[in-house]
């Protein structure tokens, strides 16, 4: 693997639209490539996965006419952090992945287990009274 050429942390801006959350996931692979993690490997599949859906969950339940949410990616020593922001902190994430199966008929339920299989770690907080962070830790 290459040693990092460039800044370990990336943040930006999107709309809180299904276009916005796919934009997020295009930029952390990309983000991830300059990085010198290519889009072929688990940890680059993986990223894309749990940005998707942190991004997705933001857009969909994290609206607030006239705010962005939020992505922040960091490169850590051992992981790729993932941090989504939204101005929902009124609706937070839970704390863990729903129990049990989720019905094959559903298109919804899924990204938070999807986080949990994906992530190393994950978790929700609230850094101010506006604004609710779910992150996530991708193993290198």
């Amino acid at each position: 693997m290459h040693a990092p050429t460039a800044d370990p942390t990336l943040a930006a801006l999107f709309s809180p639209t299904p276009r916005g959350a796919r934009r997020a996931r295009l930029l952390a692979v990309h983000q991830l490539a300059a990085w010198g993690i290519p889009r072929t490997t688990a940890t680059a599949e993986a990223v894309a996965v749990v940005t998707a859906e942190l991004a997705a969950n933001a857009a969909v339940h994290g609206r607030h006419p006239g705010r962005c949410f939020r992505l922040r990616l960091q490169l850590k020593e051992h992981v790729v952090r993932i941090e989504v922001s939204d101005a929902r902190p009124e609706r937070p994430l839970p704390t863990a992945a729903p129990p049990g199966p989720v019905p094959s008929e559903s298109d919804r339920g899924r990204g938070l287990v999807l986080v949990a299989a994906f992530a190393e770690r994950w978790g929700c907080f609230q850094p101010d009274a506006v604004v609710k962070t779910a992150w996530a830790e991708v193993r290198r």
